[in-house]
């Protein structure tokens, strides 16, 4: 949850720790950092419940989770601002090509971060449900009780 918060605070305001925040961060704030929070918090929301109720997360769980966090600061540094110098990002300042190029890469950066993020989320209440198993053991011992004696 915390990371939630915290790749959600970055998208929206990491740019202002390197001096290049302008006008777009109240858009960013908005839309995309409330999303990604959501989505995140949310996720471990779920995972809490899933340890509590003694279920087992699985390791795809994580895997989309991990790969929405590394999306979200992927896209952190890549998200332009409107600063009165023109259009800046983190990585490559107001200088072309590299502003074309962290302005083409941001997008699908956040396409695929909320969208992993949804992915973990489903995943997340779904171990938080626990897995129903059609057989409960296939060891010897529960043979023995299935023979009739007689």
């Amino acid at each position: 949850m915390v990371a939630g918060i915290a790749v959600a605070t970055w998208i929206s305001f990491g740019r202002h720790l390197f001096g290049i925040g302008g006008d777009l961060t109240i858009i960013y704030a908005s839309t995309l950092g409330v999303i990604f929070a959501a989505l995140l918090v949310f996720t471990g929301v779920a995972v809490g419940r899933t340890a509590r109720r003694g279920f087992e997360t699985r390791a795809l769980t994580y895997v989309f989770l991990l790969a929405s966090v590394v999306s979200g600061i992927l896209l952190g540094l890549t998200l332009p601002d409107s600063t009165p110098r023109g259009l800046q990002t983190i990585i490559s300042g107001n200088t072309e090509p590299g502003l074309g190029i962290a302005i083409g890469i941001a997008n699908p950066l956040g396409v695929v971060g909320i969208a992993t993020a949804i992915i973990a989320l489903v995943l997340s209440i779904r171990d938080s449900r626990g897995r129903i198993t059609l057989v409960e053991s296939w060891s010897d011992e529960d043979d023995g009780a299935l023979v009739d004696p007689a």
